[in-house]
């Protein structure tokens, strides 16, 4: 696969954790610009790639115990 269809592939998984998770960090503000620049490259350059799309094809919406974000995700939660 080419760098540039795996970090579309990465980027693609951490959209789908955030929304099913309910994280809003896109919405966060200027305030949170700093954590999305982060959390995009951690996801870049994370290794759990294979974890992440078999939570995903689990149907998960809690926040992965492996995701190098989850911190940062935690921050972002919207809880009713």
């Amino acid at each position: 696969m080419k760098i540039l269809e795996r970090m579309q592939t990465k980027l693609g998984q951490s959209s789908e954790v955030m929304a099913r998770a309910d994280v809003r960090l896109f919405e966060g503000g200027y305030a949170a610009e700093n954590d999305t620049r982060n959390a995009i490259w951690r996801c870049l350059l994370c290794r759990h790639g294979d974890d992440c799309r078999d939570w995903l094809a689990a149907g998960r919406s809690d926040l992965p115990n492996f995701c190098r974000n989850r911190g940062t995700y935690e921050k972002y939660v919207v809880r009713l």
